[in-house]
């Protein structure tokens, strides 16, 4: 199997590349710079050339701006990024009759607090990152040979001055910053690396349409939060209990819990949940501090 991988130097990216050296696949990466193809995936035509010439059976696309204050200040540019460009790899793929991976956002829920969002419930688009990235869903749908994954992940990416969110979580506890612990913003994370593993065992089966993966469990920030210092042996002292309805920069989706129990009959297995996934980051944490 030929993979391609479009945003291959983000959390995402680098895990699925990692997965598939692991699983002897035959990948490049494609990112602005350090990767194996360096362009601009909002210029077109420098795109279609690339994946042309290297010939992927499968393209993942894990590109996105993600930061929902910088697709605020910058609504053309997230278009670019989140949408225009899955419509250019669409039309790419289907000519090279390619398999389609879109890696979506679950940012799409509010006011259910622990729900668990199947594939086919009502979405709102409160913000330009949500409207951006449902766009780009609806581009990857166009053509027949394509899969929107829907998702919530976390881990590492050891870029220096731009953390994950787990990774600035730690910092902050470690260096004893005050930070609010949201009781109301409710997720089903799944680490980054359980994630790919399982997106190369879906993309065997080539499902086609819209499917979640992520954890099996729903749980608040606080929760999160407090699991992870419990396992990392970090002082909760300079933390304190709020809502993220306190946050005034930008509108969040708050109840992004996803049922996963369409992916799991394909794969034939459950799910980590949430005590398996803060497992599974602190042992990784372990191994980054030895």
């Amino acid at each position: 199997m030929k993979v391609l991988v479009i945003g291959s130097t983000g959390m995402l990216g680098r895990a699925v590349m990692h997965e598939a050296h692991k699983r002897n696949i035959n990948v490049a990466g494609i990112a602005r710079k350090a990767a194996d193809i360096c362009i601009d995936i909002t210029d077109e035509e420098a795109l279609k050339t690339a994946v042309v010439t290297f010939g992927p059976q499968v393209i993942i696309n894990c590109a996105a701006m993600t930061s929902l204050q910088a697709c605020m200040r910058n609504p053309g540019e997230a278009y670019m990024i989140n949408a225009r460009s899955v419509a250019s790899l669409s039309a790419i793929s289907q000519q090279i009759e390619a398999y389609l991976v879109q890696i979506s956002t679950d940012h799409y829920y509010i006011g259910d607090k622990d729900k668990k969002h199947t594939e086919s419930d009502p979405v709102f688009l409160i913000n330009e990152y949500a409207r951006t990235k449902y766009a780009g869903e609806q581009f990857a749908l166009t053509i027949s040979n394509s899969l929107v994954v829907r998702t919530n992940i976390v881990g590492f990416r050891h870029i220096n001055g731009q953390p994950t969110f787990v990774e600035g979580i730690i910092h902050a506890l470690r260096e004893k910053t005050p930070i609010t612990l949201f009781e109301d913003f409710y997720t089903s994370s799944l680490d980054v690396l359980k994630f790919s593993s399982a997106l190369f065992e879906l993309i065997e089966l080539r499902p086609k349409g819209i499917l979640n993966v992520a954890s099996h469990d729903v749980s608040n920030k606080a929760e999160f939060i407090t699991a992870l210092a419990s396992k990392l042996d970090l002082s909760l002292d300079q933390t304190r209990m709020g809502s993220v309805k306190s946050l005034t920069d930008c509108i969040r989706a708050e109840s992004i819990g996803l049922d996963v129990s369409k992916a799991e009959k394909l794969l034939g297995y459950r799910f980590p949940g949430f005590k398996e996934v803060i497992e599974s980051l602190a042992l990784y944490y372990g191994r980054l501090i030895k």
